[in-house]
């Protein structure tokens, strides 16, 4: 075809030499003259191949340790030059350049040099200048040149030479430019996230790469795909978790898992009397319908299902400690769809593997701070904001029967169970005799926060069945902005609340308060959250 152009120069320079070798060898094969760069050209050299140096081109050594190699016209007008431009075509005979038809380039590795924790200086020197210049110079000429911008495209590249013998089609190598603006874009936005580091928010770049592409989304009429933050540190977010039996996590499996690892982990770090402790969380469709923290992870799964065992058919659950054959055994035949742990025992492995189905996710706790930021698309437009973190909370008594020290622990932990339930939110947590925590009662989700109240989920709360209400602590996540919720919570038994206060007729909720007997504190802090 007319927009068929064969290869007869091809420059190569990359960092990574591994799967070269074919290509090399591919390209001397079709009679392909190459020329190349330092490290590069000795590769080829052991190859056995012949190969000019881009020095004995542009009359030029390698500059200023490395840093300037390919910067020369005698390269970028041999790969910018227009086949078809006699004005071009003049210059390169005029200045004796060689048209280049093939580029292949593998940057300088900055994100890896940057996770590494290597000095700036090191960072810096990975900043790849002449790679990234090459790759934006022969993908702007995809019209007479081919660009191969990393590793990824080796095969395709290879796939293509042994398919056609060195001709590329118009329609190839526009494919491999977009490829290259793909690679040069995403390693600006890597570079600019290292320089910027979240000063700037009015400014973000996000670059997103390797997708896996979903069965389908939120609805089976909607097409989703998942990626991972290439940023993101390793082992220390729910992305990164290692899948270890089950079958393919859908959308909104990732979304409850995720919520169940946080949720589990912010418990965990909320709970400071408790010396070995484990958390539990069970997760239903985003709201924790069970949470607890013990010092043992069995009790923990009993108490956080005991929080509402009709909601956790078919939930998430997350462990912070290692999951044993004895609590693998406890799920018997009831259905989950995720069990999540930092572990699992060689016992538990054995026992889930009976559960074909059953999706096994390990990572580790989630920090107490991790300085993430939520992304969240509007239609036409993105919202960013931190994570909602910190667990440190300040209550203030407000009203004439006073928070006891000894309440207070457990309001920290109603805290993080309320700030994990969908506003308008409300959480009733319980002490037990041995010191551990659990949620025992929740509303959240309607349109006002004495609905939510009025609603909460719980059967066991509802029935009071084995539960001292009284000594149990009611979280909102916001403030009520009435005495009917007071009123409600006192047709419950509820005898202390916390909420972050700031209502303009808070003097009216503490009134009533007062009136049944309540103790009430402010923590100045909201955690609302739709």
């Amino acid at each position: 075809m007319a927009d068929n152009k064969k290869i007869k120069t091809a420059l190569v320079s990359v960092f990574h030499k591994e799967n070269l070798d074919v290509i090399i060898k591919k390209l001397n094969e079709l009679g392909v003259k190459i020329l190349s760069t330092g490290g590069t050209k000795s590769f080829i050299e052991s190859l056995g191949v012949p190969v000019t140096s881009v020095e004995s081109l542009t009359g030029y050594p390698s500059i200023l340790g490395g840093r300037v190699k390919t910067l020369h016209p005698k390269v970028f007008g041999g790969i910018l030059s227009r086949r078809d431009n006699q004005g071009d075509v003049s210059q390169l005979t005029e200045y004796e350049i060689p048209e280049i038809d093939l580029v292949v380039v593998d940057l300088y590795p900055f994100e890896d040099t940057v996770a590494s924790g290597a000095e700036e200086q090191d960072i810096i020197e990975k900043i790849d200048i002449g790679g990234i210049s090459l790759i934006r110079a022969a993908a702007k000429n995809f019209k007479d040149v081919v660009i191969v911008p990393s590793q990824k495209e080796y095969q395709p590249l290879l796939d293509l030479l042994n398919e056609k013998g060195g001709e590329f089609s118009l329609a190839d190598r526009k494919w491999f430019a977009g490829k290259a603006f793909g690679v040069s874009s995403h390693y600006d936005a890597a570079i600019f996230g290292y320089f910027n580091n979240d000063e700037d928010e009015a400014t973000k770049r996000i670059s997103l790469n390797n997708g896996h592409v979903l069965r389908y989304g939120e609805n089976p009429h909607q097409k989703a795909t998942f990626f991972k933050f290439d940023n993101s540190p390793e082992k220390d977010t729910l992305a990164n978790a290692d899948v270890l039996q089950g079958k393919a996590l859908s959308y909104n499996n990732m979304l409850d898992a995720d919520a169940a690892w946080k949720s589990a982990s912010d418990a965990y770090h909320s709970v400071k009397h408790i010396e070995k402790k484990v958390a539990a969380s069970v997760i239903k469709h985003l709201n924790p319908c069970g949470l607890a923290v013990t010092d043992n992870t069995l009790k923990s799964l009993e108490l956080a299902w005991a929080g509402d065992p009709i909601s956790a058919y078919g939930s998430i659950i997350c462990f912070t400690d290692t999951v044993t054959k004895e609590v693998a055994e406890w799920f018997g035949k009831k259905f989950v769809e995720i069990v999540i742990a930092p572990e699992f025992s060689e016992g538990a492995l054995e026992v889930f593997s009976k559960k074909k189905n059953l999706r096994l996710l390990v990572t580790p706790v989630k920090k107490e701070i991790t300085g993430e930021k939520l992304y969240r698309s509007i239609s036409g437009g993105m919202l960013v904001q931190d994570e909602d973190e910190g667990l440190d909370t300040e209550f203030k008594n407000v009203t004439n029967r006073p928070f006891e020290p000894g309440k207070l622990n457990l309001a920290k932990f109603g805290v993080t169970a309320c700030k994990h339930l969908k506003s308008n939110s409300i959480a009733v947590v319980t002490e037990n005799e041995d010191g551990s925590f659990w949620l025992t009662g929740a509303g959240m989700g309607q349109p006002n926060r004495l609905d939510s109240l009025r609603h909460l989920t719980m059967p066991r709360f509802k029935m009071k069945e084995g539960l001292d209400i009284e000594s149990s602590v009611l979280i909102s996540d916001a403030f009520f902005p009435f005495r009917d919720s007071i009123e409600a919570a006192n047709e419950y038994g509820v005898k202390y609340i916390i909420e972050p206060g700031g209502s303009i007729r808070d003097d009216e909720v503490i009134e009533a308060c007062n009136e049944f007997g309540i103790a009430m504190a402010f923590t100045g802090r909201r955690h609302f959250k739709h």
